[in-house]
């Protein structure tokens, strides 16, 4: 009597399917990962715009994501911008001659919760008097050389209503 030793089906289909995922794991450490990174989408993407003539602004750009707020001036430049997809959050900062208007902000009476997010050139240790917030429901300061504004955790007066927030 002889025993058949070819594999079954079974076995053939798992032999298969441990070689693809060797496969395919040895693909993902030799790129690095990129791969995954196509895959799975950035929920926190950072843009950077030489000048503000280049960055998007409502009305006249379909990426709605990183329009300029209205008191940004129109010589802003070496902007960067990051923004949470799924979450509450957005920080800007950029460099100006004329500066923010601050005749069409209101002065803040705190920190709000400070930012909704962090971004790696928003400064550690953001200051909590001396803000002002200029209609969109996010806090702007002038620090050292730079500007920034970023959303916070707390509504801030004059809040248009299309900032997010952290739902605690």
């Amino acid at each position: 009597m002889s025993i058949d030793t070819r594999p079954t089906t079974a076995r053939r289909t798992l032999r298969i399917a441990l070689a693809t995922t060797v496969a395919v794991s040895a693909l993902l450490l030799a790129t690095g990962c990129s791969v995954l990174q196509d895959i799975v989408p950035n929920k926190t993407p950072q843009k950077h715009f030489a000048s503000y003539a280049d960055a998007p602004r409502s009305g006249e750009s379909e990426d709605v994501a990183f329009f300029m707020p209205a008191w940004v001036p129109a010589d802003a430049e070496d902007i960067d911008v990051r923004l949470h997809a799924s979450q509450p959050g957005y920080v800007i900062r950029f460099d100006s001659a004329r500066g923010v208007d601050l005749d069409d902000c209101t002065e803040l009476d705190g920190s709000y919760g400070g930012p909704a997010m962090t971004a790696d050139f928003l400064p550690e240790d953001l200051p909590t008097t001396g803000l002002v917030t200029c209609g969109d429901g996010r806090a702007v300061a002038e620090i050292g050389e730079h500007w920034y504004g970023w959303t916070t955790k707390e509504a801030v007066p004059g809040d248009d209503g299309q900032t997010l927030r952290t739902q605690d």
